[in-house]
């Protein structure tokens, strides 16, 4: 049985995508579903088979641009514009914007109305990528959990205006962010033109340029969202161990840390949101939190908000619990 779908967002019925820009939305979402894996089957076909092999030029530019978006989508979208858990000099806010807009993942402030949307009904009626509103019980199901990797931008409901005015009015106010959010095509398509461009200039060939775009473009988003960033959204709300006594499925899973700079400590991040910090335990692995020390004593970033202080400690698990999907065959 699945619910209404009218049901899932009970306070947003204006903001699901006017039919006029639907199109769009769907031209979107069916490039960034099929197009990265697409690419990455067929760059493998063409390494394997010899007749296309990528260079140092085309892996080295494909790592540089995957570094950069990420730090920008984790430090930038995420901590920074979605949680404000620090506070960042005009540089280092700009430069956040424009990298996290490489990764093909949406505009700044749409990303950011989106997460806080996410928390605030977190796997409730309402979550934008929940896996557990397609079951009566809000149990585990695979048609869930593919909703939250890839089929939410599917959904007129979660991609549509998503409670802009709602969730970012402060983001909205920001010069500097509505002029990166507007003009987030743009740095997308440089997402793609760059290592293009790149190994256009090092090869001296169109087919030098046609590799650049298959590696540092397709299969550089492939590797980085369908991977390992979009991950957060399912594996770490299914798979994986519960520190804190969140209301939510958050879950902590160790072995994405370093791929995603520390947000795979995700029931860390949904019991202390507004912390920069991810790890709260020796021993947990948090890249994006090394980054953010280096700007610390850099004097480019300030007021970074640690995960301590009386709410956390009233929410602390005695004993980890283990999430798992239950093992029957009724999937809904």
């Amino acid at each position: 049985m699945t619910p209404d779908t009218d049901n899932l967002f009970p306070d947003d019925a204006a903001d699901a995508t006017p039919e006029r820009t639907r199109g769009v939305d769907l031209v979107f979402a069916a490039i960034v579903t099929f197009a990265p894996p697409a690419a990455f089957v067929l760059g493998t076909w063409l390494w394997i088979s010899g007749r296309a092999v990528p260079s140092a030029v085309e892996i080295g530019t494909m790592i540089a641009i995957h570094v950069c978006s990420l730090v920008g989508v984790e430090l930038g979208f995420h901590r920074l514009f979605s949680h404000r858990s620090y506070t960042a000099t005009r540089l280092v806010k700009v430069g956040l914007a424009a990298m996290g807009s490489l990764a093909f993942q949406g505009p700044v402030i749409w990303w950011a109305s989106i997460h806080r949307k996410h928390h605030r009904y977190a796997d409730q009626p309402g979550d934008p990528h929940s896996m557990y509103l397609f079951d009566p019980d809000r149990r585990f199901t695979w048609r869930g959990a593919i909703h939250a990797h890839i089929g939410w931008v599917w959904s007129a409901r979660s991609v549509g205006r998503g409670g802009f005015a709602r969730y970012a009015k402060d983001l909205y106010r920001d010069a500097d962010l509505l002029w990166i959010h507007t003009h987030y095509f743009a740095f997308m398509i440089a997402g793609f033109a760059l290592p293009a461009l790149i190994s256009g200039v090092a090869h001296g060939s169109l087919q030098g340029a046609g590799l650049g775009l298959l590696w540092g473009g397709f299969i550089r988003i492939f590797l980085m969202n369908h991977l390992t960033y979009w991950c957060i959204n399912s594996v770490t709300h299914g798979w994986g161990r519960q520190d804190y006594a969140t209301p939510d499925h958050s879950t902590n899973v160790p072995l994405l840390a370093l791929v995603t700079l520390g947000q795979s400590w995700h029931n860390n991040h949904h019991a202390s949101p507004t912390s920069a910090i991810m790890s709260h335990r020796k021993g947990q692995l948090d890249p994006g939190a090394w980054i953010l020390a280096l700007l610390e004593r850099g004097k480019l970033i300030s007021n970074v908000r640690r995960p301590y202080g009386p709410a956390l400690g009233r929410v602390r698990r005695g004993q980890t619990r283990n999430v798992a999907p239950p093992h029957h065959g009724d999937d809904h």
